[in-house]
């Protein structure tokens, strides 16, 4: 048997090998993870913000004016509001729509950021010369 430490003795006779391990390297799939979950939390705060003023008519969002196609815009999935209105039946029901919202939105988003992330890295590549 070898000693004990960092060195150990291999079963070859007169050789030994270094035990340690290798760092990782960093790869894109970290930087792609990082712009995946912003963008995700990003599109749920901004769902989360156009269903509170929605919920607070603020600015009268709730009139179907300029503010909603405002909110269309930032927050496509927000087209579901218009099926439960802003009273609706049910508890169930208004946790389970804004729930769709919240979630779509965020999955939307991340969408989106992933195919911004192909183009850029895409675009990014053949800047690089070799």
């Amino acid at each position: 048997m070898g000693p004990i430490g960092d060195r150990r003795t291999s079963t070859l006779d007169r050789e030994t090998r270094r035990c340690a391990l290798t760092p990782l390297r960093k790869t894109d799939n970290d930087n792609l993870l990082t712009v995946l979950s912003l963008s995700f939390v990003l599109g749920m705060a901004v769902a989360l913000a156009v269903y509170f003023g929605w919920r607070l008519n603020v600015g009268g969002l709730q009139a179907h004016g300029f503010l909603t196609a405002i909110a269309l815009s930032i927050c496509p999935p927000f087209v579901l509001s218009l099926v439960i209105g802003p009273i609706p039946d049910s508890d169930l029901a208004l946790v389970l729509t804004v729930g769709t919202i919240v979630f779509a939105n965020a999955f939307l988003y991340a969408g989106v950021a992933a195919g911004g992330y192909f183009i850029f890295t895409l675009t990014a590549k053949k800047r690089v010369p070799r």
